[in-house]
């Protein structure tokens, strides 16, 4: 009787030990742990009364997979034979993704697209005799204006231009920037006047806004203006040829002063320093960017303008700043000018469009914003 007592005890107390709360292992895993917990081993017992355990709650973990940024492939430029020994094309936009959609996006100008910015000075009538490097005689002037109409080209402004240059904003495929240096109203009256006005053109006024200019040449000048054939920019004040040791005030005053009087006088504010002589120092381009320039002219011959490509010598590529020293042709050698800036217009359109595919994948893969539109 005693032992049977016993071993029903001993029974129902192993039957109570085994309906202790169940916790699943996920529970043990992440769960804070039980102060009770001893290296003892768990007793198993085989009973017939199947126990089922309930968690009330499943931890569950997500995984989430790493995350890989390609990263950009370098994109080639266009190199052309064409261009003289030490010139080279230099790039100036640093963002990849906002060039490519500039240069590939709806309603900009198409790839290979020129500007061809040309150097004038005196034009010199039949029968005198040229003096100076700079000056063509009047055949050779309308030779040149009857041969850029023929061969398609057309002017574009100095603002036109910065919007080519910085957003690849629509112009002309051949488009030129015909810029007459110094002051010289009879020769955009009587020579450029007629052709601007026959062929819906512009001529870049580089006027130099010294004190000695007359009355009469500045109320002359106003008067043309009035065309809205003029886009009048700073040629200096007094023709200063900057050099490493020209003082400071003197080349805050040759960029400085013709903002004033050309708005006095035109009623518009240059955005362009046309450097007389060519000349220029870091110091002299620091300046003008900080008199609110945004393009710059030198007396250098290299090649067309391209969007994000400017043709460089040695002297430009050691300022750092490609928009402030762009090239001229001479129109000493107009016909040829021409003739060269075409030859890299081809050159150009054929290299966009064997890199198109690539570029517009690049635009593609790396070129999406947050939400991938």
């Amino acid at each position: 009787m005693i032992r049977s007592r016993l071993i029903l005890i001993i029974g129902i107390l192993l039957i109570s030990s085994c309906s202790a709360p169940y916790q699943s292992d996920s529970d043990q895993l992440i769960g804070e742990p039980d102060p009770n917990f001893t290296d003892t081993p768990s007793v198993t017992v085989e009973s017939s009364t199947t126990l089922t355990a309930t968690a009330t709650s499943t931890p569950t973990a997500t995984l989430i997979p790493p995350t890989f940024t390609p990263i950009p492939q370098k994109l080639t430029m266009l190199s052309s034979e064409s261009l003289r020994k030490g010139v080279v094309p230099v790039q100036y936009i640093a963002d990849t993704c906002h060039y490519l959609e500039n240069r590939w996006g709806e309603g900009k100008s198409t790839p290979g697209t020129i500007v061809v910015p040309i150097m004038f000075h005196s034009v010199v009538k039949p029968g005198r005799k040229i003096t100076n490097t700079t000056d063509i005689s009047l055949s050779s002037f309308e030779y040149f204006m009857a041969k850029a109409k023929d061969m398609g080209f057309s002017t574009v402004t100095i603002e036109e231009l910065i919007g080519f240059l910085n957003a690849n904003e629509k112009i002309p495929e051949r488009s030129m920037l015909l810029i007459l240096d110094d002051r010289r109203p009879g020769v955009t009256e009587e020579y450029f006047m007629p052709y601007l006005e026959a062929n819906d053109w512009t001529l870049t006024l580089a006027w130099l806004t010294t004190e000695l200019t007359s009355d009469y040449t500045w109320d002359r000048m106003e008067r043309l203006a009035e065309s809205g054939r003029l886009d009048v920019q700073s040629h200096g004040h007094n023709s200063e040829y900057i050099q490493s040791y020209t003082p400071i005030e003197v080349v805050e005053k040759e960029l400085y002063e013709p903002i004033q009087i050309i708005q006095e006088h035109f009623g518009t504010i240059p955005q362009a320093h046309i450097w007389s002589g060519g000349n220029f120092t870091e110091q002299a381009i620091d300046i003008a960017r900080k008199a609110g320039y945004q393009v710059g002219f030198t007396a250098f011959s290299r090649g067309p303008l391209l969007f994000n490509w400017i043709p460089q010598g040695e002297i430009e590529l050691r300022v750092k700043d490609p928009l402030m020293v762009l090239p001229r042709y001479w129109s000493t050698d107009l016909s040829v000018s021409l003739y060269h800036a075409l030859e890299i217009n081809k050159e150009a359109q054929l290299y966009a469009e064997a890199v198109k595919e690539e570029e517009l994948r690049y635009l593609d893969i790396y070129c999406q914003d947050e939400e991938g539109d």
